[in-house]
């Protein structure tokens, strides 16, 4: 172990997730970004909305697609939530940055993650993201930068993850220091250009050039 670097393999580009633009609207927008398949979970997010009259006052906004779209949809019609959960289908990756500028929180229950590079898009964009604290999120986020739950049940997950978004859409002030910690956290330890430096510094560690292991923030 002495002579392992850990190093998250995702990255970002900040030139294509670009920080958010600050609206003054009271109606939050809320993101899920990912895959519509069994692990992602994103009927955990819509039930957390269910959950909770302060966010069905909001707007979750599910970009994605797959398998389990008929599930949502039929979901979102037991629980009434036809005015405030859109599935917005599959977008490019341009979009997805466009989309991600535009929104206040970031939602992600998916609990099967490695790398979660759309966890660390989000933080690029500023957004306090509320992720379950498993593989590839849990390492990425923290206190300074967005909320975690504890790995559990769909019912578990739910019902954690809509006090964490209860207390970000009440908080402005807070939505906005966690964002920015976030923001910065990926301009210091996760754009390309960074992890690039990281990795030269491991090239002179193990060559000699630097007599000390290099200890990232992130890893």
């Amino acid at each position: 172990h002495d002579r392992v670097v850990l190093l998250p393999e995702v990255g970002v580009d900040p030139t294509v997730f670009k920080e958010r633009i600050p609206t003054d609207s009271e109606r939050l927008t809320f993101v899920f970004v990912g895959r519509l398949v069994p692990y992602k979970c994103a009927d955990v997010a819509i039930r957390a909305f269910a959950e909770s009259d302060e966010l069905r006052k909001h707007k979750l906004m599910m970009i994605g697609d797959g398998p389990d779209r008929p599930m949502l949809e039929a979901l979102i019609k037991e629980h009434n939530l036809e005015d405030c959960v859109e599935l917005s289908g599959w977008v490019d990756q341009a979009e997805v940055g466009n989309l991600l500028r535009s929104a206040d929180v970031f939602v992600f229950p998916s609990i099967r993650e490695l790398g979660a590079g759309v966890v660390v898009e989000a933080m690029a964009a500023g957004l306090p993201s509320v992720v379950v604290d498993y593989g590839g999120p849990g390492g990425l986020i923290t206190d300074e930068c967005g909320r975690k739950v504890s790995l559990g049940s769909k019912e578990h997950i739910a019902s954690a993850m809509r006090v964490h978004l209860e207390e970000l859409e009440r908080d402005k002030d807070l939505r906005e220091k966690l964002g920015a910690a976030a923001r910065q956290r990926v301009e210091d330890h996760l754009t390309w250009h960074a992890k690039a430096m990281q990795t030269l510094e491991i090239y002179k560690w193990v060559t000699g050039e630097r007599a000390d292991k290099p200890e990232f923030a992130v890893q």
